[in-house]
C-alpha cells in the first residue's frame, strides 16, 4: 500500500485527509504526468515508485485505504474495474444485493447472464451520451449503499464538457446527475473506521467543469496536482543517475552538488520529461557532467547555445559599434555594455546553478525619442548580428484588463485558444531573442504578474498548457515615466511637456527615478516589482547640443547612402542647407532623435523628391544648393533649389531607341 511518510506527495496525503470528509474531489493540474509514490512492503520498509498514469496511482491508493469496489470511467472505454470481482460487486451494489462488509462476495455465473455486463460502448467508438447518462445512473445507485465503501474515478473529465460557461443541454444532464449522486452518496462504517463514497474526477483545470458543481458546495474539495518540486526532481536524479550517458556508476551515485544543479536547471519539468532527459542523453550522447547542455538541448532543441557564439573580441568593440547607433548617452552606453558583458562572462564561469531567469533585465528610462528602441537594435545586431532578433511589444496594445491573455494565449473554450500566445509564440520561435516591452507603464496591472513569473522563474505556462523559457533572453522594459513636468501634488501632468531648456542629468536622472518609484509603488501598489529590476535602470539623457548636430549629420549620411544604393544619385549638400537644417532641428528637441528626422523629413527628404520629380532626375549627381522656408501657415512650407553637377550618360536601351 501507500506509505503516507512525511515526503509523500503533498497532494496524496490531501488525499488520504479528505475522502473520509467529502464526497466528490476534484484533482487538477499535472494530471497527464507520470508519477512517483512511497510504499510499503509486507516487511513495512518504504521504497519509491513509479506509475505511468494517475488512475494507477488512485487504484493503489484507494484499494490501501479499504475500497472495495473501485470504478474508472472515461468517454472512451466506458466503466471498468481493476478486478472481475470487483465488477461482480459493483453489479451486486447497483441491484441491492451485496452482503455486509466481512462476508463472502458471491461468485456469479456469467455464463447465465445472472450479473449484468457493465454499459460499455462498442470497440472503435465512444461511449454515446444515453450509454454514460446509463452508466452514471448506475453509479448513483452504487453510491448511496452503506455497506461496501465504493469510489468511481471520472479519467478525462475536462474532456466531457465542450464549454464550462455554456454547456450543451446534455452536457448540462450529465454533470447535474453526477452531482445529484454525489450528495445522495453514503457512507460506510465498520468498527472505528469510516468511508465516504466518493467521486474523483481528473480535470486539467478546475474551471475546465461547470462551476456548479462545486460553487457552495461543501461536499466537494479541489487538489491540485503540482509538477515534481525540488526534492522530487534531485529524487528522481538520485535514482536514475546511472541510467544518463558516461555516469560515473563507480562512485556510489551523484555527488550533492551535480543533484543541486540538475534541481535547479529542470525547475518547472514534469516527470515525463525528466525521463525524457535520460533517453536524450544516451540518443545524443550527452554527457551526465553536461547538464545545463543537456536541458538546453531539450527545451530549445538547439545543439549550441548562440550565446557561446559571441565572440570576446566583438564584444571588445560592442562600444564604438553601439556608439555609432546611439548618440548622446554615454552613461546608458556604459550601463548596457556592462550588462551585456557580465552576461557573456556569467555564462562562461558556468558558477551560477539558478540559470533559469533571464540572461540580463534592462529598464531603459527617459523622454521620448532619445534612442532607448535604437539601443535596443543596436544590442541584438552586437549580439546576434541582426536586428530583428528585437521582439517588440507595444503596451498600450495591452491596457485591457484581460489583455495578459493576449502575451500567454486564451484558456481552453475560449475565442483564440488555439493561436497561442503571441509573447510565448515569439519565444518559443526565437528563444535566443531581445523582448522589448515598450511603455510598460500603459499595460494594465495583471500583466505585471506574469512579468514577475518571468524575471524570477524565466518561465511561462500558455493558455495551451506547454512550457515557454526565457532563460536564453534578454528582457529590456522602457519607460517615458518622470519626463512630464510635475504639478503641485506630486502627480505628472502628461499634457504639460518640459517645453524649455531640460535640466542637467542629474536632476532630470533623479526626477525620472522618483517617477518611477512613485508609479509602482504608490500608483500600482507593487513594490515587489520595483525590487525585480534591482539596479538596472537606465536613465537616458535628452538630446542636447552637440548631440543633435551629430545625430542630423548620421541621417544625412544614411540619405546619402540610400539615394547612391537605391537611385544611383550623389547628393552634396551646401553648408548653408546644412546650417539651416540644424537650426531647425534645435528648434524641435523636444522630441528627441525622432523630432530631429521628422524635421529633417519635412525640411530636406519631401522637397527633394518633389524637385526630383519635377525635374524628371532619376540619377546623376546633384547639388542642393537653397532651402528656403516659407512658413507654417503656407500650403507648401519648404522648398529645395538644385543643381546638376554631372548628367549622366545616355542608357544603352534609349540610345538603341532614338537610332
Amino acid at each position: 500500500m501507500i506509505a503516507l511518510v512525511p515526503d509523500c506527495p503533498g497532494w496524496i496525503q490531501e488525499m488520504s485527509r479528505f475522502l473520509t470528509l467529502k464526497n466528490m474531489v476534484f484533482l487538477h493540474g499535472n494530471i497527464l504526468d507520470h508519477f512517483a509514490f512511497p510504499m510499503r512492503n509486507e516487511n513495512s520498509e518504504v521504497y519509491w515508485t513509479e506509475s505511468d498514469r494517475l488512475t494507477g496511482v488512485l487504484e493503489r491508493f484507494l484499494l490501501g485505504a479499504g475500497y472495495e469496489v473501485t470504478g474508472f470511467f472515461d468517454p472512451v472505454v466506458g466503466l471498468e474495474f481493476p478486478t472481475p470481482e470487483m465488477r461482480e460487486r459493483y453489479q451486486c451494489l447497483r441491484k441491492a444485493q451485496c452482503p455486509q462488509v466481512g462476508t463472502e462476495t458471491p461468485r456469479a455465473d456469467m455464463s447465465k447472464g445472472q450479473v449484468d455486463a457493465p454499459v460499455r460502448p462498442p470497440a472503435g467508438r465512444a461511449a454515446s451520451q444515453q450509454e454514460m447518462l446509463h452508466t452514471l445512473e448506475e453509479i448513483g445507485q452504487a453510491l448511496a449503499n452503506t455497506t461496501v465503501p465504493c469510489a468511481f474515478v471520472f479519467n478525462l473529465a475536462s474532456r466531457l464538457v465542450t464549454s464550462p460557461g455554456h454547456t450543451l443541454p446534455g452536457e448540462r444532464d450529465f454533470f447535474t446527475r453526477l452531482l445529484k449522486a454525489s450528495l445522495q452518496a453514503g457512507f460506510v462504517c465498520t468498527g472505528d473506521r469510516q468511508w465516504n463514497n466518493t467521486v474523483i474526477l481528473l480535470c486539467d483545470k478546475l474551471n475546465d467543469l461547470p462551476a456548479f458543481l462545486y460553487l457552495n458546495n461543501p461536499r466537494a474539495q479541489a487538489i491540485c496536482v503540482p509538477r515534481p518540486d525540488t526534492r522530487d526532481r534531485a529524487r528522481f536524479m538520485a535514482k536514475a543517475y546511472n541510467a544518463f550517458y558516461q555516469a560515473d556508476s563507480g562512485v556510489g551515485g551523484p555527488a550533492p552538488e551535480t543533484l543541486a544543479q540538475f534541481a535547479a536547471h529542470t525547475e518547472g519539468m514534469t516527470l515525463y520529461e525528466l525521463k525524457s532527459l535520460v533517453s536524450l542523453s544516451r540518443q545524443e550522447q550527452i554527457s551526465v557532467r553536461d547538464i545545463r547542455g543537456l536541458c538546453d538541448r531539450y527545451k530549445f532543441g538547439v545543439t549550441e547555445s548562440e550565446w557561446d557564439k559571441i565572440n570576446r573580441a566583438l564584444l571588445a568593440s560592442a562600444e564604438s559599434v553601439i556608439r555609432s547607433r546611439v548618440k548622446g548617452q554615454d552613461m546608458a552606453v556604459a550601463a548596457v555594455l556592462d550588462i551585456v558583458k557580465r552576461a557573456k562572462i556569467g555564462l562562461a564561469a558556468g558558477s551560477s546553478r539558478k540559470s533559469n531567469r533571464p540572461r540580463g533585465v534592462l529598464f531603459f528610462a527617459g523622454p521620448t525619442g532619445v534612442g532607448k528602441t535604437e539601443m535596443a537594435k543596436a544590442m541584438a545586431e552586437l549580439l546576434f548580428q541582426q536586428e530583428e532578433r528585437v521582439i517588440r511589444f507595444d503596451m498600450s496594445e495591452y491596457a485591457a484588463e484581460h489583455a495578459d491573455q493576449k502575451l500567454l494565449g486564451a484558456p481552453p473554450g475560449y475565442v483564440g485558444y488555439e493561436e497561442g500566445g503571441q509573447l510565448t509564440n515569439a519565444v518559443r520561435e526565437r528563444p535566443f531573442s531581445i523582448l522589448l516591452f515598450d511603455e510598460i507603464e500603459k499595460a494594465h496591472g495583471r500583466i505585471f504578474d506574469k512579468f514577475l513569473q518571468i524575471l524570477d522563474d524565466g518561465r511561462l505556462t500558455d493558455g495551451q498548457g506547454n512550457t515557454v523559457y526565457f532563460s536564453e533572453c534578454i528582457i529590456i522594459f522602457t519607460s517615458n515615466l518622470g519626463t512630464a513636468a510635475t504639478q503641485g501634488n506630486g502627480t505628472s501632468n502628461e499634457q504639460d511637456e518640459v517645453t524649455e531648456e531640460p535640466p542637467s542629468y542629474d536632476v532630470m536622472r533623479e526626477r525620472i527615478l522618483r517617477g518611477i518609484r512613485q508609479h509602482f509603488n504608490h500608483t500600482l501598489g507593487r513594490p515587489e516589482i520595483l525590487n525585480r529590476f534591482g539596479e538596472n535602470f537606465v536613465v537616458f539623457d535628452y538630446i542636447r547640443p552637440p548631440v543633435d548636430e551629430a545625430i542630423l549629420d548620421m541621417l544625412l549620411a544614411r540619405l546619402k547612402t540610400s539615394a547612391l544604393e537605391h537611385n544611383h544619385l550623389t547628393l552634396h549638400l551646401d553648408e548653408p542647407v546644412r546650417t539651416q537644417l540644424l537650426q531647425l532641428v534645435r528648434g524641435n528637441l523636444r522630441h528627441g532623435g525622432r523630432g530631429i528626422r521628422n524635421m529633417l523629413d519635412a525640411a530636406l527628404v519631401n522637397p527633394l523628391n518633389r524637385v526630383l520629380f519635377d525635374m524628371d532626375i532619376t540619377d546623376g549627381e546633384v547639388r542642393i544648393c537653397c532651402l528656403q522656408d516659407h512658413g507654417e501657415g503656407q500650403s507648401t512650407r519648404f522648398t529645395l533649389e538644385i543643381e546638376r553637377v554631372r548628367v549622366p550618360p545616355p542608357r544603352e536601351a534609349e540610345t538603341s531607341s532614338s537610332a
